[in-house]
């Protein structure tokens, strides 16, 4: 089988249908650059590799046996069900758990707003209390009766 190396035209596209003044350049000769630097860019460094890597390629094969045409049905039908039940899976699984995570989560949040009222009324209980002890202390130390000298 010949294989026929592509040509690779040095340059712009033309705008006219005159392609007989563009100069042609077989990849056995290598790819020219413009640069004056002297390094080629790397898009013409990819263009040859991906030219030379399809070139190197044998094609694939076009007849395929009715046993394969049977396998590729069956891995097909079979990644198909593999697809239908992950997709059940993600809906009914994840996203029923998600729910469930999103409502825990509101009940800490309406938990976490309690304990903070709780705490602010401890916090002034604590204080009332405090007072309270000091009025009383106060209360029972003070001498009311004076001393009476007869």
């Amino acid at each position: 089988m010949e294989c026929k190396t592509p040509n690779i035209v040095a340059g712009e596209a033309s705008e006219t249908d005159d392609d007989e003044a563009a100069e042609v350049i077989s990849i056995e000769k290598g790819i020219p650059h413009m640069s004056v630097s002297g390094a080629a860019p790397p898009s013409y460094t990819f263009a040859r590799e991906a030219v030379e890597s399809s070139a190197s390629s044998t094609p694939p094969q076009v007849v395929a046996s009715d046993e394969e045409m049977q396998r590729l049905h069956v891995r097909r039908a079979m990644n198909e069900r593999c697809i239908s039940m992950l997709n059940e899976f993600i809906h009914n699984t994840v996203i029923s758990v998600s729910k469930q995570l999103n409502e825990t989560d509101n009940f800490l949040m309406k938990s976490q707003m309690v304990l903070q009222n709780t705490t602010t009324s401890v916090k002034k209980m604590n204080d009332n209390t405090h007072q309270m002890q000091t009025k009383l202390h106060d209360i029972l130390t003070f001498n009311f009766v004076p001393n009476i000298n007869i």
